[in-house]
């Protein structure tokens, strides 16, 4: 149990090794494992999705697929098939097959929302598949073949991201004031909401903030939310910030600081199973953080400060290890570094983390 244990023995116990990683030529947004833990699979932003081999000693791409016109931020994975779901920055959403380590097109839908689709989520029996985007818009789909089951106008603001509950009847939709709308599968009235408008602000006359990650414990009763709390606009600072609540009250339990406001904000969250929480930071060029905490703790066990702009994390289905998206430390295509004459771009390697062995 890791409530038994002390920060120090927490870390001693789960602080991950370095182990291998792959360099991708372009910026990833995020990259997940598949079900059978030997195949990563990423979305980028030069709008290609890409298909990793992680099991070899060196990691080798298998395939890719440059279908989607834009920005590919919306990934999700069938629970069992060999499937995917990924929606891009030009409204296109789409079923991928990974059979046979080819990247095959089953469905798409180029018009799925009017512009931006930001998040995706599937529910553990993959009977509904949520999408969410910047036309204020929250959608349910059939996953086997692409049908639109609902079609839900509630929010007022750019819709950033959506999570299910375990028990796959329930999900919520966060948008870029901090609101989080629940719902249940079966209608479209909202069951509540939950106020996270603290991740909201307007500086400098811009909008700043919202919500950035969204995840329900294992359990289902608790939704944890990441975002930012807003300094100033232009070029954003804040301090990343990790909102808990109830879900059965839909109040406020706990808020957790994650670094300084140069770390800006708290982009992914996931809940390892032995019961703590990994979060990635990242706000100005080379900063951002991989965390693990455990709830009622003043500050995380472990911090990680060597992999630069921490995007996602992927936990590996055995748990032992976790595959961390990044950005290259230095590349901010500023005119520091030139090479040649030319500027450097930015590019995204995926580590491969390995926690060790229970004692």
């Amino acid at each position: 149990m890791i409530s038994d244990l002390t920060p120090e023995q927490l870390k001693l116990r789960y602080e991950p090794k370095p182990v291998k990683q792959v360099t991708s030529e372009r910026q990833l947004t995020a990259a997940r494992f598949t079900p059978c833990g030997t195949r990563i699979l990423a979305g980028g932003y030069d709008a290609m999705l890409r298909l990793w081999d992680f099991s070899a000693e060196q990691p080798t791409e298998l395939a890719s697929s440059a279908e989607h016109r834009g920005w590919v931020q919306g990934l999700a994975l069938h629970p069992t098939e060999k499937v995917a779901y990924t929606a891009d920055s030009w409204g296109r959403l789409q079923e991928v097959s990974y059979l046979e380590d080819a990247l095959v097109v089953q469905w798409h839908k180029d018009q799925a929302h009017d512009g931006w689709i930001r998040a995706l989520a599937i529910n553990p029996d993959a009977s509904a598949l949520v999408s969410v985007g910047r036309d204020q818009q929250v959608r349910v789909w059939n996953p086997a073949d692409g049908t639109q089951l609902r079609q839900i106008d509630a929010h007022h603001e750019d819709v950033y991201a959506c999570a299910f509950h375990p028990d796959g009847k329930q999900f919520v939709s966060g948008d870029a004031k901090g609101t989080i709308l629940h719902w249940s599968t079966e209608q479209d009235e909202p069951l509540g909401r939950f106020d996270a408008s603290e991740l909201f602000s307007v500086l400098r006359l811009q909008d700043v903030g919202g919500v950035h990650a969204l995840l329900f414990s294992h359990d289902g009763k608790k939704l944890f939310v990441g975002g930012t709390r807003p300094k100033n606009g232009g070029n954003v600072q804040g301090t990343p910030l990790l909102l808990v609540f109830d879900v059965e009250s839909r109040e406020l339990s706990e808020t957790i600081e994650l670094g300084s406001a140069a770390d800006v904000y708290v982009r992914h969250v996931e809940e390892h199973a032995d019961g703590f929480l990994m979060a990635t930071t990242s706000g100005n060029p080379g900063t951002g953080k991989l965390q693990f905490l455990r709830l009622g703790d003043e500050q995380p066990f472990y911090v990680n400060t060597a992999l630069s702009n921490c995007h996602h994390v992927s936990i590996h289905p055995d748990g032992k290890q976790l595959a961390v998206t990044t950005t290259v430390r230095g590349s901010n295509g500023n005119g520091r570094p030139l090479k040649d004459g030319e500027y450097v771009g930015n590019h995204s390697p995926i580590h491969l983390l390995a926690i060790p062995e229970s004692p």
